[in-house]
């Protein structure tokens, strides 16, 4: 992964799990945070930028005037400020969550070090010169944590496990752009509506900025098998509702949020060759979705308006339109990747596929694309 989209991933990461976007019970944009998500999101990005290299962390060298003094590897640089919090995290905190194998291999060698490093006044000129004698000590218990977590992390057992996460992804997002490509080549154009189908936040988690509770209540795993069961009866209702039966094709994730709980990020495709207003279709699958869930369902709207989001908001994209095209498939890929570094348990206890998809359509050799169509979107109450 290049390391812009190593930033892009991260940012949707950060939006899906603390920003809440406009919905159609909160019209405003809500912005939290939450210090494990911060550690869960650093200590991989940390672990990975070490192994890109193998210079130490370090140096020790003499001065002009005989004193041992010492500098940062520029690619250390950037966690000089924050590596001490990351080293001083409380793994109790981090409980509730599976960790990537990255992130697994850092507490590792830090639990395999008799001391654990720390920069703690390293910084500071005035206390180098009065610690001299442990400058040496110092630095090289640094730069042996950087050579042991280089070591576990490049193992064979924890290389396997990420290139079969890998390779999972790959897969994910290979039968994605099957689907994608299929509705292309049988409609011509579409309609891509981007929505969240989640439950209402908890009142009174949305009214602090501390970490949230995620073992029961609005966050417990009855809550994941209510949503699961619920999108199960949104797919078999569509065989019988005539607007829902507009949906062509489309694409499902599940997912957690430490403020907006579990929810299912979904992609809608429709024929873009039917004329009508993408917006009102989205409201009608918004007040379905409330009433499917006796108006505890809350759906959130994706609008693409971000400009450090991969995400796309709702469009009518051509086959012909290469640049639209490739945005649309950016956000699947990252949809994909949305579990890179952490998850909640109960997503990973369960056995369920993450993401889920419609069949792509069958291609009828010799039929002609739909073009230009003046039908309407027929947007009426179902049930």
């Amino acid at each position: 992964m290049t390391e812009f989209k190593a930033k892009k991933l991260r940012t949707l990461i950060c939006e899906n799990q603390v920003t809440l976007a406009p919905s159609d019970v909160y019209p405003s944009k809500f912005l939290f945070s939450d210090f494990r998500l911060d550690r869960m999101l650093d200590i991989p990005h940390f672990v990975l930028e070490c192994n890109k290299t193998l210079l130490p962390a370090a140096t020790v060298k003499q001065t002009d005037q005989g004193r041992e003094d010492f500098e940062y590897e520029d690619w250390f640089r950037p966690f000089i400020k924050t590596l001490d919090d990351l080293i001083n995290t409380n793994l109790y905190f981090l409980k509730p969550f599976d960790l990537c194998e990255e992130t697994k291999c850092f507490f590792k060698t830090l639990n395999a070090m008799d001391s654990p490093p720390n920069l703690y006044g390293l910084l500071e000129r005035n206390l180098r010169g009065r610690n001299l004698s442990n400058l040496k000590q110092r630095i090289e218990l640094l730069n042996e944590f950087i050579e042991l977590l280089r070591k576990e992390l490049n193992s064979p057992t924890v290389k396997e496990v990420i290139q079969n996460r890998e390779k999972q992804h790959k897969e994910n997002f290979t039968s994605c752009k099957l689907l994608v490509s299929k509705l292309f080549q049988k409609y011509g154009q579409l309609w891509v509506l981007p929505v969240d189908f989640a439950y209402t936040p908890d009142q009174q988690d949305l009214r602090h900025n501390h970490p949230t509770d995620l073992k029961q209540g609005f966050h417990g795993p009855h809550q994941f098998e209510r949503l699961k069961q619920q999108i199960a009866q949104f797919l078999e209702n569509r065989r019988r509702n005539k607007t829902l039966k507009q949906i062509k094709g489309y694409l499902f994730c599940f997912g957690h949020s430490l403020k907006k709980g579990f929810f299912v990020k979904v992609i809608f495709f429709l024929d873009g060759n039917t004329y009508g207003q993408a917006e009102d279709y989205v409201k009608y699958l918004s007040k379905y979705w409330s009433r499917l869930t006796n108006q505890q369902g809350c759906t959130y709207f994706c609008n693409g308006d971000s400009s450090q989001s991969p995400a796309v908001g709702i469009s009518l994209i051509k086959e012909t339109d290469k640049e639209q095209r490739e945005n649309l498939m950016l956000s699947i890929q990252y949809y994909c990747q949305l579990e890179q570094f952490f998850r909640l348990k109960y997503l990973g206890e369960n056995s369920y596929k993450r993401l889920q998809m419609s069949q792509p359509p069958v291609i009828n050799k010799g039929k002609v694309k739909a073009s230009g169509l003046n039908q309407n979107l027929n947007v009426k109450k179902g049930k």
